[in-house]
């Protein structure tokens, strides 16, 4: 058997965030953005007044969907 067959995989350390600044590919950040950006328009097309559920549930939905579209936007630029 070779060496590298009988070696245990090596772990990858863990990412410091307050030390330095971890900056993903763009293609990540891309699928990311447009992920989150896509449940947040979701979420707020299901707040509309047409859809069936309560006000207080479409009110949170709206909520949430304004989130997920700050959070895409973050993503993005960060």
């Amino acid at each position: 058997m070779s060496a590298q067959a009988t070696e245990a995989p090596q772990k990858q350390a863990p990412l410091k965030v307050g030390a330095q600044a971890v900056e993903d590919c763009l293609p990540c950040r891309i699928v990311g953005s447009a992920a989150l950006g896509g449940v947040g328009i979701y979420a707020l097309n299901q707040s509309r007044a047409h859809q069936p559920g309560s006000i207080v549930g479409k009110r949170i939905l709206a909520g949430l969907g304004v989130c997920f579209l700050v959070a895409s936007a973050l993503r993005w630029t960060k």
